[in-house]
């Protein structure tokens, strides 16, 4: 039986642009009237969070401190775009809860039916995961949790995809097993997953000679394993 490591967003679920889409979000509802622009949003969005920087680890700055770091970053992306202070400090203080709302995440088709699956079949789905630290709380109402037996996510621990160190400690219930890396990203979830040692599924991108499988349905997953 296989130990199934799987990424989540751009795996499991599609959330189109979360971050700059959330941001956006956030200032509308504080400042009905603003014209700040969505790509200039994105284009703020495209640098200050933690897997931007894998090389650096942070296992100090987990938890709350991960979202006091980024509530920084949100704000001063309000005022780079003209917002005032005290309106920027309310709305990047709005974005954790528009992030956290279920409906902002789709499930790929036949997800479902793959992890129930590999469950039936005597595999164990974990998450494995560069996200924001109450990723398994909502996975819970989006009510997928219960695939999977445990989460290792990134602001939880302090060390993002593709380092060694966020693989290691998802391995670590398990020993003796045979690993599968499930992921969207190449660099993250297929070289990092190599490098861990474990077998590595590309899905959702076509073709790449890095990872060992490439699938465009989480249902063929079933037949590599």
């Amino acid at each position: 039986m296989a130990i199934l490591c799987w990424d989540f967003d751009g795996t499991i679920a599609l959330s189109h642009h979360l971050w700059s889409s959330s941001v956006k979000k956030a200032i509308d509802l504080v400042v009905p009237d603003n014209n700040i622009n969505f790509l200039d949003i994105r284009k703020c969005m495209e640098t200050g969070f933690s897997w931007h920087t894998p090389e650096t680890a942070y296992p100090e700055r987990t938890g709350d401190k991960w979202w006091k770091r980024m509530n920084k970053h949100f704000y001063k992306s309000y005022i780079y775009l003209g917002v005032s202070e005290p309106l920027a400090k309310t709305a990047s203080e709005k974005v954790k809860e528009i992030i956290l709302t279920p409906e902002n995440y789709i499930i790929y088709e036949t997800a479902i039916k793959t992890l129930q699956k590999a469950k039936e079949l005597g595999h164990t789905n974990v998450i494995l995961s560069n996200n924001f630290p109450e990723l398994e709380q909502l996975m819970n109402s989006i009510g997928i949790a219960h695939y999977f037996d445990s989460f290792t996510v990134s602001a939880c621990i302090g060390y993002e995809k593709p380092r060694k160190e966020i693989f290691e400690k998802a391995k670590e219930p398990y020993s003796g097993e045979k690993f599968y890396m499930i992921g969207d990203s190449v660099k993250a979830d297929i070289i990092g997953g190599k490098n861990a040692g474990m077998k590595t599924i590309l899905v959702h991108k076509g073709h790449s000679k890095e990872a060992d499988y490439c699938v465009d349905k989480l249902i063929d997953i079933l037949k590599i394993i």
